[in-house]
């Protein structure tokens, strides 16, 4: 029986190391972000950026201003994603760009970073705080994402007309109510790829998706990668349990 060779973990680049820049914390952070759990994932991008040891020796403040930097158009992306969040995510692009651009020291970036930071995030309150129908209707999606949903259906139990719930969703949050419904599903699998022993297929159908094309097609426009590519990115130091297949 041939013995088993142990593989060791991946070592961390010499900038992380030096700037003591814990990945775990900035996997957790974007765990809570797709999980919505903004305060979360605020309070624990504040941890990550708050314990950097900017002064390290061979650190120079460039490269923290454009980790930081880095960190937060990772962030816009995922809050932002094409097509129908084009063109919000490339003013949040752009206006981050300027701001870091006029940035001198490593401090200055990290005072920056969390205004910032919330300023992306404060797109979970605009579409949910400005009508109430948009709120009923996203609290509804998230309580029932796993069954068969369509405007009608959503717009039968909150009194309103189909194109009326339509047309106010769309004009508050900048999205249309199907891509929100495809956001919610997205979302929570990517939780259930991440923490595995479940398949692709079988997530499709625990998040709502009647067939598995529907979910890959859904899964490779909004998140640019297939499930296969996003699970592998998720748990890329992770071992997969012997004797059950994850394809």
């Amino acid at each position: 029986m041939p013995s088993l060779r142990l593989v060791p973990p991946p070592r961390l680049p010499q900038l992380f190391a030096s700037l003591r820049f814990d990945t775990a914390l900035e996997s957790l952070a974007f765990r809570q972000l797709a999980a919505l759990d903004v305060e979360g994932c605020r309070t624990t991008f504040g941890q990550l950026v708050d314990q950097l040891d900017a002064s390290a020796p061979g650190v120079t403040d460039r490269e923290v201003i454009a980790l930081l930097l880095d960190i937060l158009q990772r962030v816009n992306r995922r809050l932002h994603r094409p097509p129908d969040g084009e063109i919000s995510g490339q003013e949040n692009r752009a206006a981050l760009v300027t701001q870091f651009a006029t940035v001198e020291t490593a401090e200055q970036a990290r005072q920056l970073f969390l205004p910032a930071l919330t300023r992306l995030l404060s797109v979970f309150h605009s579409g949910a705080s400005s009508h109430p129908l948009v709120e009923q209707a996203q609290n509804y999606i998230e309580e029932n994402y796993q069954r068969r949903l369509s405007l009608s259906a959503i717009a039968r139990p909150l009194n309103v007309s189909p194109n009326y719930l339509s047309r106010i969703f769309r004009r508050e949050t900048g999205r249309t109510l199907t891509a929100h419904i495809h956001h919610v599903r997205l979302e929570h699998a990517r939780l259930l790829l991440a923490a595995g022993g479940r398949s692709i297929s079988e997530i499709a159908y625990m998040v709502g998706y009647q067939n598995y094309r529907d979910f890959y097609r859904n899964f490779v426009k909004y998140e640019r990668a297939s499930p296969r590519q996003a699970r592998r990115s998720m748990n890329r130091a992770e071992d997969v349990a012997p004797g059950r297949s994850l394809e």
